[in-house]
């Protein structure tokens, strides 16, 4: 993901925003960030996340949990 857009102003920091594989741009304002068209989940850096089936894995939670 390349990150397109980020802007800190003052004290108000806008979240970034990331280009998705797909095409589509993702904001990036919480720690799990999904794509609206192709569903992919990244942080908040732009990073893509692993199968959500996946998360809390080492920990024993349940993907739920971790959102």
């Amino acid at each position: 993901m390349k990150i397109i857009k980020r802007r800190h102003a003052d004290y108000y920091r806008s979240p970034a925003v990331g280009l998705c594989d797909c095409g589509c741009k993702v904001q990036l304002p919480n720690f799990t960030n999904t794509c609206p068209k192709c569903g992919t989940d990244y942080n908040s850096s732009g990073q893509r996340l692993g199968p959500r089936e996946q998360f809390g894995e080492e920990t024993g939670e349940h993907w739920t949990e971790c959102l």
